[in-house]
């Protein structure tokens, strides 16, 4: 009988061995299954917020990082004070409406949006980098388009942070150096009729250094319109004294890229224009700036008459006369 009793008693012992290891595992399998869908979960949460907020990001900022994709240079003075109106605007009141120009300024770098502006059937100045990769090319559109043309030369800022890219006056270089650069920003832009500067709030404010360059601008038969990052800047006095034509920006179109803002500030440029018989605005090439210049030209062209900036020297050259 003790024979035949003891297999079960060893078969029984060996099922609770099976179950007790089951239940030794059991527990760190469903932790260790819990922790790795916890983190599924919340790797999985974590791509779409990143997905989401890139994309978003994108879309809001796409105007501005298109305009530095090509370089770190600096399109605009980046300062705040930067005076809205000069203070001595002096009147053109032989005209049946007031004149308004409006200047592009840092053309070259984008190229779609730069053919957009050139195409747009209004008589606006354009204002090229010398060094920018698509001058060249715009440049000579601008030209056939029968556009009036403007070398966009670089000056030394206040801020020394900022890149203002090759080709730029700065008041530590020699005189000779400073002609070598002009001359050599002036070849590549080769229909400029004028000179405008790009930044320029310590450089402008420097009257020997503007009269040196009033020199050169004037032995090239050019004129000079002062961007005006400063109100100390001395350019038009520097040109006035050299011989050289010249005028103020008015009104900067785009310190903020929205199309209500820039429709804003071609309303004040209008106003501007009919106070005093004429007005200069300064854009750039960006999305805000193209889509205002379609949708608000209606009002700007019936109130004004739009003309390039040469045409406005012109004019008011008439009225001193």
């Amino acid at each position: 009988m003790s024979r035949k009793s003891s297999p079960p008693k060893k078969t029984v012992v060996r099922r609770k061995n099976k179950v007790n290891r089951k239940k030794k595992w059991s527990v760190p399998i469903k932790i260790f299954s819990f922790l790795f869908l916890l983190g599924l979960l919340l790797f999985s949460m974590g791509a779409a917020g990143y997905v989401i907020f890139f994309r978003t990001a994108i879309a809001h900022g796409a105007s501005l990082t298109s305009t530095k994709s090509h370089s770190a240079i600096v399109f605009e003075e980046p300062y705040a004070d930067i005076p809205e109106l000069p203070p001595d605007i002096p009147p053109v009141c032989d005209t049946s409406l007031p004149l308004v120009s409006i200047i592009i300024d840092d053309m070259g770098y984008r190229e779609e949006i730069g053919k957009k502006l050139i195409a747009l059937p209004m008589n606006i100045t354009f204002s090229f980098l010398a060094e920018a990769p698509h001058t060249g090319e715009l440049e000579e559109k601008a030209f056939q388009a029968g556009r009036v043309i403007l070398m966009h030369q670089p000056m030394e800022p206040k801020g020394k942070e900022w890149n203002l890219g090759p080709g730029a006056l700065m008041l530590r270089q020699s005189k000779e150096e400073q002609k070598i650069l002009f001359y050599q920003n002036l070849q590549a832009v080769p229909h400029a009729v004028g000179v405008n500067n790009h930044m320029g709030s310590l450089y402008t404010e420097n009257r020997a250094a503007m009269d040196g360059l009033m020199q050169l601008i004037r032995e090239e038969g050019l004129f000079f319109i002062d961007s005006f990052t400063t109100a100390k800047s001395q350019g038009a006095i520097a040109a006035t004294s050299a011989g050289v034509a010249t005028a103020k920006r008015h009104i900067f179109l785009d310190n903020v890229h929205s199309q209500a803002k820039v429709c804003e500030q071609l309303k004040k440029l209008v106003k501007s224009a009919r106070k005093n018989g004429w007005a200069i605005g300064i854009g750039h090439p960006n999305e805000a700036t193209l889509a205002a210049l379609v949708n608000c030209q209606q009002e700007l062209l019936a109130n004004t008459r739009l003309v390039s900036v040469q045409e406005l020297l012109v004019a008011m050259s008439r009225q001193v006369q």
